[in-house]
């Protein structure tokens, strides 16, 4: 019975749950009599929404009043990019994308967002954080990333299937891209990052590959230091970051979504 209108016996129960509680509450009517009704009311709800469809009926209605995490200015241009693409992808949401770069230091090896890369860094890895629908559920899903020089060439592939599940999720790659072991081959300039998921684009993400710092502060004499502080710190992106990459992106994500 309850099979056949799903809506109509949610709505039934929300009647019957309302009028059970002014009852309760205006009451009249004894405390044992009014504990039972309650309890036959508990079972009946918890026997009708055994139902695996009338199950996910009331789970939708419940998340309907969640409130959805609102994409970053970084993601809102990635996206807006994507859009010109045949194969743009409108299933997901993509809330933040950007680079985890693994910085050298004079302390050691340190793994900062950044828009701007040298040659000099040892490597780097884009990531994404995307909103996946209620209606979607759960399921795997074909990831890429993509990195493309200033020529269009593509300089870095990572395809791997991960399992998406509804809400925020962030997207790493297993393994990153070697910059320094690659300098000779690579060429500095404006660059390009893409996330798909099943064929589709979600966002293009643009940033800039400089030369060696090292070279550069060679041939800038004393100037080279303010240089490299200039060109690292002009962006928001760039500050340092821990080693837990999904934890921290998600943190940075949310700051950079309120801000």
């Amino acid at each position: 019975m309850f099979r056949q209108s799903n809506r109509g016996t949610l709505v039934w129960l929300v009647i019957v749950g309302a009028a059970l509680g002014l009852v309760l509450l205006a009451g009249g009517l004894p405390t044992g009599a009014g504990a039972a009704l309650l309890l036959a009311y508990l079972g009946l709800l918890a026997a009708v929404t055994s139902s695996a469809d009338l199950g996910r009926a009331l789970n939708q209605v419940l998340r309907r009043g969640r409130t959805r995490p609102e994409p970053s200015e970084v993601a809102r241009e990635a996206a807006a990019r994507a859009r010109s693409l045949p194969n743009y992808d409108t299933l997901y949401r993509l809330l933040d994308i950007g680079l985890i770069v693994d910085e050298q230091r004079p302390d050691g090896m340190a793994l900062r967002r950044g828009r701007f890369v040298s040659l000099d860094d040892d490597g780097l890895r884009p990531f994404a954080i995307i909103d996946v629908p209620d209606t979607l559920g759960s399921g795997l899903a074909l990831v890429r990333f993509e990195l493309r020089d200033s020529t269009g060439r593509p300089c870095y592939v990572h395809e791997a299937e991960r399992w998406l599940q509804s809400g925020e999720n962030v997207l790493v790659p297993d393994y990153r891209f070697p910059v320094r072991k690659r300098a000779a081959d690579l060429e500095s300039g404006g660059w390009m990052a893409q996330v798909s998921i099943d064929g589709g684009a979600l966002g293009i993400y643009h940033f800039n590959l400089s030369e060696s710092l090292a070279e550069l502060r060679r041939q800038v004499g004393p100037d080279g230091e303010l240089l490299r502080d200039r060109v690292w710190r002009s962006n928001d992106d760039d500050e340092s970051l821990p080693l837990s990459l999904e934890e921290l992106l998600r943190a940075q994500s949310r700051q950079q979504r309120s801000s």
